[in-house]
């Protein structure tokens, strides 16, 4: 027996009629009745008593009341795969670089909480290189990173949008009264930015050892997180670190313009390459939010 078949049977109980169920169901009487014999046959036992009435017997009472709940639950495990299959509940895994938190997150959740209410949403801050690897691990299902050069053959990058590394002063440094500085200049004073494994730092140092100034640099403070760079400045200090983490809302601290540097970053998702879409359209819907906040 089968689900059509439970199905029949329910109707005939709840019309009292086979012939009231073939109306309902749209089916010939025949096979309704046909239905029921292939029932009667799987369990055993007489569903019905025999006459014009559809009057079960003590077996088919049993029976139905089983069956009343099988179908119960049979239509919510349809309606939870309507939901699965439309991404309506489930859960996401989202890597994030911290240059992007503070402006991506918030957009994240009130697309989700507005579109996805019933879908669970994991966040995971780091660098690229830890975020790609645990997106090629299937530890997430996406990654909103810098541009990664050692990128898997199992991932691929979608550009979002492009930023800049830029030099922060307190207010009062004496290099702010120059209309431009040279990173020659920015060299002789005590520098702060990130670790290695910071976008950021990897763009700086190559900038610094294509101009061949590696050898110049000096007095330097490492941050692991970049967004404290504008809160933990001091004296003659100078910040290297993403333009995005700048906070305009920052009077104390004023952007130094800069000459002969090419210190472009780029901004992207990084996922797997698979051969089914869960997750899509979740993904491409939080895609097309990064790329109208960061995009050109």
């Amino acid at each position: 027996m089968d689900i059509t078949e439970l199905i029949t049977f329910k109707a005939v109980v709840e019309k009292k009629s086979f012939s009231a169920a073939a109306e309902f169901l749209g089916y010939s009487q025949s096979n309704v009745t046909k239905h029921i014999k292939k029932i009667e046959e799987a369990v055993g036992f007489a569903l019905f008593l025999r006459g014009w009435k559809a009057t079960l017997t003590k077996e088919g009472s049993l029976f139905y009341k089983e069956v009343d709940d099988l179908l119960n639950h049979w239509k919510s495990v349809c309606s939870v795969s309507r939901e699965i299959e439309t991404e309506q509940i489930g859960e996401v895994r989202i890597g994030i670089i911290e240059p992007l938190s503070k402006q991506l997150l918030p957009r994240i959740i009130g697309w989700m909480k507005t579109y996805r209410p019933k879908m669970n949403v994991t966040f995971e801050l780091g660098n690229t290189a830890r975020l790609s690897a645990l997106v090629q691990n299937d530890e997430l299902d996406c990654a909103f990173c810098g541009k990664y050069n050692d990128l898997s053959q199992e991932l691929e990058f979608e550009k979002i949008g492009k930023d800049e590394i830029i030099i922060v002063a307190l207010n009062g440094h004496e290099l702010l009264q120059k209309k431009a500085v040279s990173l020659s200049d920015v060299l002789n004073y005590p520098v702060v930015y990130g670790d290695k494994t910071c976008l950021s730092y990897q763009v700086f140092m190559r900038t610094l050892q294509q101009q061949d100034l590696l050898n110049k640099l000096k007095t330097h403070y490492i941050c692991s997180n970049q967004l404290l760079i504008p809160d933990i400045l001091s004296d003659n200090q100078l910040g290297i670190l993403p333009k995005i983490i700048m906070d305009e809302k920052k009077n104390n601290i004023k952007t130094l313009t800069t000459i002969n540097t090419d210190t472009e970053l780029s901004y992207g998702l990084i996922k797997k390459k698979r051969n089914y879409n869960y997750l899509a359209e979740t993904i491409g819907s939080i895609t097309e939010l990064a790329i109208q906040e960061f995009g050109d």
